[in-house]
């Protein structure tokens, strides 16, 4: 009985023992530094916009995404050519009539837009707005305009007859019809200003991706660099069925922006209309199927991504030299991957054909 006592008291204390090393054990494993995120979603500037922030509660989390949020939000209420009374739907419809007065905010990215204008030479262009409107893009019926209709709206299109007061903050379009759209750099300036907002705040680091447009603020708890993938444009997937031809893997802050023919686009005759127009023809752009900037803030990213995208890739790399810190990927039509040598070492290819 004795000795049936203590060989059952030795197996009690080599089961606690057990349980002991095997808690410790638990308790000393390295969790992901990463797991310590909260991620808020929101519909905004007709797209999903995800706020990824690290290194804090997520009550906390909530109320700076409100803020976030709220921000991007007022600023789209401001720059947005569909939103009624707008200050550029204001600009839009007393063109040919009179200056208009408008916010500092929409003052500076149509400054701004003009400026990547006049770069590029008219590839990107703000008064693309009544081809747009002609194409019916964004519209329940898009259409192939014919000839003649885009002869009659062509000399509408030229960034070089937008006039700015400065000193009033005021805007004119000397044209009768005129009408300024700034999709192709507004999304990117208010992401920029919603982590302007971010910044505010003792946040480690944050990721915010509206529909595809990416600013990157801090670096990741983990200590990993940041991965960002550039999907095939052959391949209209969505969320996992998405296929990735490449991979860009980034440090630190940064903004990574796409402009593809998959994204807004329509079918007619078996052929394939997309939104990025050429201002020169007023038809989609033809070289390429795909353009991702990286440069140091997403206002640069989005409109030197459209700018490209109409350049072409010879002329589109030539620009984006003029451009210290920022590197381009381009995807031919050809399906061939291109990049400026700035990524390096940065960018995995996925693609089976490839350039430089």
């Amino acid at each position: 009985m004795k000795r049936s006592k203590q060989r059952k008291r030795h197996v009690q204390v080599l089961m606690i023992l057990c349980i002991c090393l095997l808690f410790s054990a638990l308790g000393c494993r390295p969790g992901n530094p990463d797991d310590d995120k909260t991620t808020i979603t929101r519909l905004l500037m007709d797209t999903r916009v995800d706020l990824t922030l690290y290194g804090i509660d997520k009550k906390t989390s909530e109320r700076i995404a409100g803020e976030v949020f709220a921000e991007m939000e007022r600023l789209e209420s401001i720059l947005s050519r569909t939103v009624a009374a707008s200050d550029l739907d204001r600009v839009n419809r007393a063109a040919g009539e009179e200056w208009v007065d408008v916010s500092p905010e929409l003052f500076f990215v149509l400054s701004k837009a003009l400026e990547f204008a006049e770069l590029s030479g008219g590839a990107f262009d703000p008064t693309v707005a009544p081809l747009l409107e002609l194409w019916g893009f964004g519209t329940a019926h898009p259409r192939v305009p014919s000839g003649e209709e885009l002869q009659k709206v062509l000399p509408l299109i030229d960034y070089r007859l937008v006039e700015l007061d400065e000193d009033r903050s005021a805007v004119f379009l000397p044209l009768k019809g005129m009408k300024l759209d700034l999709g192709g750099i507004a999304k990117g300036f208010i992401i920029d200003r919603g982590i302007e907002v971010v910044r505010k705040f003792d946040v480690q680091a944050s990721f915010l991706n509206a529909g595809g447009d990416i600013r990157i603020y801090g670096e990741k708890p983990s200590g990993e660099r940041w991965t960002v993938g550039i999907q095939d444009p052959n391949v209209n997937g969505k969320g996992s069925d998405r296929t990735y031809i490449a991979a860009l893997r980034l440090e630190g802050e940064g903004s990574v922006v796409t402009s593809g023919d998959y994204q807004r686009f329509f079918e007619e005759n078996g052929k394939k209309y997309h939104h990025i127009l050429n201002p020169a023809d007023g038809k989609p752009a033809r070289q390429l199927t795909s353009v991702t900037i990286v440069a140091g803030d997403a206002l640069t990213a989005d409109a030197l991504s459209t700018a490209v995208f109409v350049l072409g890739r010879e002329k589109g790399l030539s620009l984006l030299k003029h451009f210290p810190g920022v590197d381009g990927v381009i995807v031919d039509q050809e399906g061939k991957v291109h990049y400026s040598p700035g990524l390096e070492d940065k960018i995995q290819l996925n693609a089976q054909q490839t350039g430089r």
